[in-house]
């Protein structure tokens, strides 16, 4: 492949566009990021979009960088063979069946390719992460929701529609309420940061409180570790919950490593034990034997290296 091409890699997130340079070796050259307005559009969010990749583009011609494509990290179901943004909208006015790559290619006048900003992270963690040197691995996403990327065989998958890999929309707690996508007892909506938060106000009694104060995941971890007993409950129960969903995906998928990434991930070594007991304990034997459980190495740069790689491997006429 291009053994010394660069790409403009981007990745929209709820709050903030981030978008890089990145060569082909993963070293990021030139980072841009911009706030977004919480009531966003179509027409603003391509305008930033046009906006960003100009303004980078601009900051490594100086260096004597010309980037050969762009790869771009959007949330939601994907057709990343026509690089549409299927939906759902995200929040977004009229986000649905936007034709990303086509819109961003006639503004650029560079090839454009787009996938799933989990998918991104997945191949970032294999490609130049903690998962380098393995073929079957799955990488979860623990955030405000649950997302993720499972590979095999060395190649994502995908499944039909491209639907493939909504880690967590898996059913952990059939009894308990439906989440907001209408599915009851799912992995994210017990397991998420989401979840921490909303289990905090549950066992403090201040659910219905709307004087309360608000409190973030990571305020609540940050409690825990002072001894807080309701914080340390809540963060020991989600544990719990983190580790059975990673049962089910090692008995199912018997990968050879298993990498968080998002924010939660960041959590204390004790929170990882913690997560790693519960998967061990609930998942059959021949299938953990081998399974790591780790980290991810690449943060928040994850899903800006996947995507300037996945861009210059699909340019190369490869796949992943």
């Amino acid at each position: 492949m291009f053994n010394h091409a660069a790409a403009i890699g981007a990745d929209i997130g709820r709050n903030s566009l981030k978008i890089a340079v990145v060569k082909i070796g993963g070293e990021i050259i030139a980072l841009n990021a911009y706030p977004l307005i919480q009531d966003q559009s179509r027409e603003y969010l391509l305008a930033k979009l046009f906006e960003a990749i100009r303004d980078i583009r601009q900051k490594v011609t100086t260096e004597g960088i010309n980037p050969i494509c762009i790869g771009i990290a959007a949330k939601g179901f994907i057709d990343h063979k026509a690089g549409i943004v299927i939906g759902p909208d995200q929040g977004i006015k009229n986000w649905t069946n936007v034709s990303l790559a086509k819109i961003i290619n006639q503004e650029s006048g560079l090839p454009v390719y787009v996938g799933n900003d989990a998918n991104m992270m997945t191949i970032a963690e294999h490609r130049f992460g903690a998962a380098r040197g393995f073929n079957n691995i799955i990488f979860v996403a623990l955030r405000t929701g649950i997302g993720g990327g499972i590979i095999i065989n060395g190649k994502l998958y995908r499944g039909v529609n491209n639907a493939g890999g909504e880690i967590g929309q898996m059913i952990i707690n059939y009894n308990n309420e439906p989440s907001d996508k209408g599915i009851r007892g799912s992995y994210e909506h017990l397991a998420s940061a989401s979840a921490i938060v909303r289990r905090y106000y549950e066992e403090t009694g201040e659910s219905d409180n709307k004087k309360r104060k608000t409190l973030s995941c990571r305020e609540i971890f940050e409690m825990s570790y002072s001894q807080s007993p309701v914080a340390v409950r809540v963060v020991e129960e989600n544990a719990e919950l983190v580790g059975v969903g990673l049962a089910n995906l090692i008995t199912i998928f018997a990968p050879e490593i298993i990498v968080l990434g998002g924010g939660m991930s960041e959590a204390r070594d004790s929170y990882l034990s913690m997560i790693r007991k519960s998967a061990f304990q609930n998942s059959l034997e021949n299938c953990r034997v081998e399974v790591k459980i780790e980290r991810g190495l690449l943060g928040s740069a994850g899903s800006l290296l996947g995507s300037a790689y996945w861009g210059m491997t699909r340019l190369a006429g490869k796949s992943i």
